[in-house]
């Protein structure tokens, strides 16, 4: 018969050896499970980032071309004149021209821009065709195609005319290799009407290496990359794979997600390429295109084999070591054993709040405080993510993530409710030359201190980095009156601010208005258009930022020394 003592050893030690399997195991699976959502979320996080940067892009070609149309169509006198009086189409074609130069300038990954006259009430080459010289940078003109010459289904000749027109709406071109200029490209191009009458297109093309440059920056883990498709799924750039090769082939999981509409669901998709497992993931871009992030999966759950083998090797010690004293400490364990087990199971609820209080100085202690470690960098890792997705590192203020976060909340307390709010939008004059001049890195002093004059008049809480130049202001419950107050005060801080910059900056801003505001991007573009209006006549007084020098530097390092940022 088993003494008292060894029936309590035996229980201790059953319990012991449960609940270490029992902890360790849930620490395991809920460790894996967290381990594996976080890399889904970190690879979807990069791939809807730098989509990001990519739709930025797209988005200014979009504004730019949609501001030139607008102008076209709201300075042309009438059609009638357009076709029949030839110093008058030379004459507008001059101003819209000029205003495209302008535009083409201050537009990032703009290759050429151009407007082209309906030929059945203009001569086939009337309009003008300037492109992007690749030593000077200055967007130079560049003889037009005649349409005579080519049918409508020549797309490498004139498909950016006739795709548009027979569509009757603005489209991007898929990626086509342009023969007029040699170069493989995708456009934005307008169709314009005036009187119910098709005037001509306006259009803006980005030269696709510019494109590819982007996508072979884009990095996740240690040696993943990015490719791109088109919208049927087939890779149209990828420096491993081979173009024209439909993602379907890559797995059967690809083939079944082959040609369906990405949700925006965080997935993660499997494959072999190269007698190797990969993981990918995809986000739709605002032109049509799929941008897709990879990496190899051994590389994904390195880190999780790693840990999940110290948590199944600090699982065994802690037994053998309970075993051992199980006799001394038979009374003292139930207590601290109850307490891990709690803690553990709301763990495995995803309850990181978690109190573990168990100090005893043993292997129990050690089990513990590694829990304890576990949901603290855990947390940490949350936390690293979520400043990735919605704080500018250089800045500090929320960024474009955060801006469409905040805007897609107001869309949603639109349509409940006709909510007052006003946008600033601020752009940063003077950025690139500072740049050039003086290097990025007194750039991104120009930017820093921009951001905390921004923060200091608007709040901290209220401002946006959503280009590189570029913040904007989100003001709710805000009317005319308080707008005017603030660019007030914004005007009279960037006057009464010194130091090493001097800082130049156009403001533009609008106040929502359900009287002719059916959406909140009306608001935006009437506040952009004021910022761009206003940056426009800074630029014609010579206004710009600059850094600003101390007398008496001798060397170049002095020089540096002395300016006072």
């Amino acid at each position: 018969m088993k003494s008292i003592q060894s029936k309590i050893i035996s229980v201790i030690f059953a319990a012991i050896v449960v609940s270490a399997i029992t902890i360790g195991g849930i620490g395991i699976v809920n460790f894996k499970r967290a381990s594996n959502q976080n890399s889904i979320e970190i690879m979807n996080l990069t791939c809807r980032e730098q989509a990001l940067e990519l739709n930025n892009v797209f988005g200014r070609i979009e504004q730019s071309v949609e501001i030139m149309a607008v102008h076209a169509v709201d300075a042309l006198e009438s059609v009638e004149r357009l076709s029949t009086d030839a110093a008058y189409l030379e004459d507008f074609t001059r101003h819209i021209d000029e205003l495209g130069l302008t535009i083409a300038s201050e537009t990032s990954g703009a290759y050429a821009i151009y407007i082209r006259f309906n030929p059945e009430i203009t001569s086939p080459q009337a309009g003008f065709f300037r492109v992007k010289d690749g030593v000077t940078g200055k967007f130079e003109k560049h003889a037009l195609t005649d349409f005579t010459k080519y049918n409508a289904d020549d797309i490498g000749h004139v498909g950016w005319y006739y795709v548009p027109v027979q569509k009757k709406k603005a489209v991007w071109m898929p990626l086509y290799y342009n023969q007029n200029v040699d170069i493989s490209m995708i456009s934005y191009v307008v169709p314009i009407y005036k009187e119910n009458m098709l005037i001509g297109i306006v259009g803006m093309d980005i030269d696709f290496e510019f494109i590819q440059k982007q996508v072979d920056d884009i990095h996740v883990y240690d040696t993943g990359h990015a490719f791109l498709t088109d919208e049927n799924f087939c890779i149209v750039y990828g420096r491993h794979f081979e173009k024209g090769m439909q993602v379907g082939e890559l797995s059967k999981e690809l083939a079944r997600a082959d040609g369906l509409e990405l949700t925006g669901k965080d997935t993660l998709y499997d494959y072999t390429h190269d007698k190797k497992e990969q993981k990918v993931a995809f986000t739709t871009l605002d032109n049509g295109m799929c941008l897709a992030v990879t990496v190899a999966a051994e590389e994904i759950n390195s880190a999780q084999n790693t840990y999940v083998l110290q948590m199944i090797v600090l699982t065994i010690v802690v037994v053998i070591a309970f075993v051992l004293i199980a006799g001394a400490i038979a009374r003292t364990i139930i207590y601290p054993l109850r307490t891990l087990n709690t803690a553990a199971q709301e763990i495995a609820k995803g309850n990181l709040e978690v109190s573990m209080e168990c100090n005893s100085k043993d292997e129990l202690g050690t089990l513990a405080g590694s829990f304890r470690e576990t949901v603290k960098q855990l947390k940490l890792r949350i936390d690293y993510i979520n400043s990735l997705a919605f704080i500018d590192k250089l800045t500090g203020v929320k960024n474009n993530t955060s801006y469409l976060h905040e805007v897609a909340e107001l869309k949603i307390q639109l349509r409940e409710n006709k909510v007052p709010f006003a946008v600033f939008v601020v752009d940063v004059n003077g950025l690139k030359g500072i740049n050039d001049q003086y290097g990025h890195y007194y750039g991104n002093k120009l930017i820093i201190e921009a951001s905390k004059l921004v923060a200091t008049v608007f709040g901290h809480e209220n401002v946006y980095r959503i280009g590189g130049d570029e913040f904007a202001v989100l003001i709710p419950q805000a009317d005319a009156e308080i707008c005017e107050a603030f660019e007030e005060s914004f005007a009279e801080a960037l006057q009464n601010r010194s130091g090493g910059i001097r800082l130049s900056a156009a403001i533009g801003s609008a106040v929502f208005n359900p009287a002719i505001d059916s959406s909140y991007e009306n608001v935006f573009q009437r506040a952009d258009t004021k910022m761009y209006q206003r940056k426009q006549e800074m630029k014609a007084q010579g206004e710009t930022s600059r850094i600003e020098r101390l007398q008496g530097a001798h060397s170049e390092t002095e020089k540096q020394m002395q300016i006072r940022i």
